[in-house]
């Protein structure tokens, strides 16, 4: 609906843009907001992995006593028990670590089950004009892929990293209690693989970001290309549909490819950065133990406490990829939370929740989807209470929109709308659209039950689900075609014809009982038969309702009190047919045309 010039490109680089803008921290702070009720499982979780961190660093300590007296001095008195002991210690380190991961990877998966709540509730609190500029692929990349890799990271990668950070602690406090000048060499000696995983985390950022970019591109256009798919069938453009998306695919493929190959030689540099400490160790040590400084006991403690010092910079690099990648998701989830609701966009919502007798009024009212395109300039009309009122006009003169501000969908700039003498603004939205049935041509159809498609959560017994289907003409076709309430509908109603998801889009408006009714040519490329049951079908549903609608053609206006003539946004003829058939103007021209 929007008329908003930038294209799928544009839209795409100016989310890049906002997402830029919450990077680092910030993004996954704001995300840390899931954790807070579950604070006391991941508490749990750190205390069991700082258990299981202090009994690896003790049960060093006993190796190097146990090698000191046993092969070394040729104590053999209390052997067996430091053997029960290290087993004993590493038993209960395997044990903590076990229990403090799967705390840990409970929480996460609780907080991500938090988060995808959180994201399907903002789902239906951003406003149409969202909608209208975002792909539908990107919108679902945010519930799949973007959340799988912050899921990844919460539920593997936080427990594995957290458990390292504290066995990386404990290891520099062990080796420097048993040799403070060795301790800090080897603690030293670590750094330049801590600074080429700094070094190359900016340009990791920044290759996930592309990969997501690409990704979210290729499930928008698949998206897109799936629901045009009768279409592309039809007039034979899979050749073409499928080029266009190799591209997608292709700009994706190349930033894997550039991925990969940074990976290849950046991973391997790491690791071998990573293993210096162990070669200053046995240079250091063994100096040590030949010169006289150093004993071999100590000298076992201090390769055990080494090795254990140099696994979570290892870990870092093997995980590098899953931070990124979850900061990358971060940004893009927190970027999604952060757009403007509602509230943000149409102002705030009233609290009026009366039952509309149905009139309704435009007082001068101008609105634009952007500030450089008004779509309506200074419409004013007035509508009664049950007055039935055909809208027409060309392509773009605004119908459609003006039904939109009926429900309050978009903001507008100037002017107002009454609905019985009180501005939109002081009723509560989801109260006023309760009370506003529209029918479309495009019937909106959701995989389930006929009876969960017509009720849609309302709770209603089954006699009155009955008679509001006898009412709009469902139930004769119900009867015809066999169909029971628990007969199951495909999605999009795939197993419905046109005429018959008409009059489901029918009976779903009748059981809510609207005060104003919109109904936009329902009877638009119905075949015959069911044209004539929707025919009957709107006049029943009619009955003592306001009704605005939209006309494509001229029959459809015989049962309207007035007509409503757009043109170019602006309001340019009302009145009965008989009244604007003899003005010969506007209308006259579109009767000529067919409309």
């Amino acid at each position: 609906m929007s008329n908003e010039s930038s294209g799928p490109n544009d839209q795409q680089y100016m989310e890049q843009d906002r997402i830029l803008r919450v990077s680092d921290f910030k993004s996954f702070i704001y995300l840390f907001r899931f954790v807070k009720p579950f604070f006391h499982i991941y508490l749990a979780a750190l205390l069991l992995l700082g258990v299981s961190s202090l009994t690896m660093m003790y049960s060093a300590r006993v190796l190097g006593e146990l090698v000191e007296d046993v092969l070394v001095a040729g104590i053999k008195t209390h052997a067996w028990s430091l053997v029960t002991m290290i087993l004993f210690l590493e038993s209960l380190a395997i044990l903590s670590a076990w229990m403090g991961r799967r705390l840990m990877a409970s929480g996460g998966s609780s907080s991500i089950l938090d988060i995808r709540r959180a994201i399907f509730a903002h789902i239906h609190q951003l406003p149409i004009s969202y909608y209208d500029r975002q792909p539908e692929g990107r919108t679902v990349t945010r519930m799949t892929h973007d959340i799988e890799g912050i899921e990844q990271f919460f539920s593997l990668s936080l427990g594995r990293i957290l458990g390292a950070s504290i066995i990386f602690v404990s290891s520099i406090a062990a080796m420097l209690i048993t040799n403070w000048s060795i301790g800090l060499w080897v603690i030293l000696s670590i750094l330049p693989a801590v600074g080429m995983n700094l070094a190359t985390k900016g340009r990791i950022r920044t290759i996930n970001r592309d990969m997501s970019r690409f990704n979210s591109a290729c499930n928008s256009k698949l998206s897109e290309y799936l629901g045009g798919l009768p279409l592309i069938r039809s007039f034979g453009l899979e050749r073409w549909s499928t080029e266009k998306y190799q591209g997608n695919l292709n700009q994706h493929l190349t930033s894997v490819l550039r991925a990969n190959s940074f990976y290849s030689w950046s991973r391997p540099l790491t690791n071998f950065l990573t293993y210096l400490p162990l070669l200053l160790l046995f240079f250091l040590g063994g100096k040590g133990i030949l010169v006289g400084t150093f004993t071999i006991g100590p000298f076992v403690a201090f390769l055990r406490y080494c090795e254990r010092f140099a696994h979570p910079i290892a870990l870092l690099t093997r995980e590098i990829h899953v931070i990124q990648q979850a900061f990358t998701s971060a940004e893009r989830v927190t970027t999604f939370l952060s757009e403007q609701q509602e509230d943000d966009t149409l102002g705030p919502n009233g609290k009026l929740t009366t039952r509309l007798n149905g009139q309704v009024t435009f007082n001068n009212l101008s609105m634009g989807y952007n500030d450089q395109t008004p779509v309506l300039k200074g419409v004013s009309f007035k509508i009664g209470a049950g007055e039935k009122i055909g809208i027409v006009g060309r392509t773009g003169s605004g119908k459609t929109t003006t039904v939109a501000l009926l429900s309050r969908l978009y903001p507008f700039q100037l002017g107002d709308i009454l609905f019985d003498q009180t501005p939109i603004a002081q009723f509560k939205r989801e109260a006023l659209r309760d009370q506003i049935g529209m029918v479309s041509q495009e019937v909106v159809i959701f995989h389930g039950t006929l009876q969960e498609n017509l009720l849609c959560g309302l709770h209603l017994k089954e006699g009155d689900l009955f008679q509001a289907c006898q009412t709009s003409g469902l139930g004769r076709v119900m009867k015809e075609k066999e169909l029971e309430f628990e007969s199951e509908i495909l999605e999009g109603g795939a197993n419905l014809s046109a005429g018959q998801k008409q009059l489901v889009a029918l009976t779903r408006v009748l059981i809510r009982q609207p005060a104003i009714l919109v109904l936009d040519e329902a009877t638009a490329n119905i075949d015959p038969y069911y044209e004539g049951i929707i025919q009957d079908a709107v006049l029943r549903v009619m009955e003592g309702r306001t009704c605005l609608i939209i006309a494509h053609r001229l029959n459809t206006l015989n049962i309207c009190d007035r007509i409503f003539v757009f043109s170019h946004g602006e309001l340019v003829e009302s009145g009965t047919t008989d009244e604007l058939t003899k003005l010969d103007g506007y209308f006259s021209k579109l009767c000529a045309l067919g409309l």
